[in-house]
């Protein structure tokens, strides 16, 4: 028995480091995982594997700056898995390059996916813990 047995968790950015070893690691203590991310080959991938060492997984692909898709992502996640306790801010970009010359919208795309991705999950995300009688949201910087 894991400690997280019959809890439910979505980690965003979970398509790749920090947030699938976050994923892995919360099936491994028993929550059931919601993989959130754009790339949906990789969230497949992965299920299958959290699957196969016997954890149960859900792969949504979304992209967290568009608050449509976060609300619609959090109604389906507590629809399928049944409520929602753990929420991980994961998602992030970091573009590299001089802030002198850079793209500006290349800006403006980091801003929406680390700060309103985060907003719109954080707020989305509150209600369904409320009703699932309380939960933990952990931000991920990196």
């Amino acid at each position: 028995m894991g400690k997280l047995d019959g809890k439910v968790a979505l980690v965003t950015g979970a398509s790749s480091g920090i947030g699938e070893a976050t994923a892995v690691a919360l099936a491994g203590e028993g929550a059931a995982v919601a993989l959130a991310a754009r790339r949906a080959d990789r969230l497949s991938d992965l299920a299958e594997r959290i699957e196969s060492d016997g954890g149960k997984a859900l792969p949504v692909e979304v992209d967290v700056t568009d608050h449509g898709k976060v609300e619609a992502m959090i109604g389906e996640i507590a629809g399928q898995l049944g409520g929602l306790h753990i929420l991980v801010n994961n998602a992030g970009v970091m573009l590299l390059g001089p802030v002198d010359g850079g793209p500006i919208e290349e800006w403006r795309q980091m801003v929406n996916v680390n700060m309103l991705g985060l907003l719109y999950c954080t707020r989305e995300a509150m209600p369904a813990m409320r009703d699932s009688g309380g939960g933990h949201i952990v931000n991920v910087s990196s």
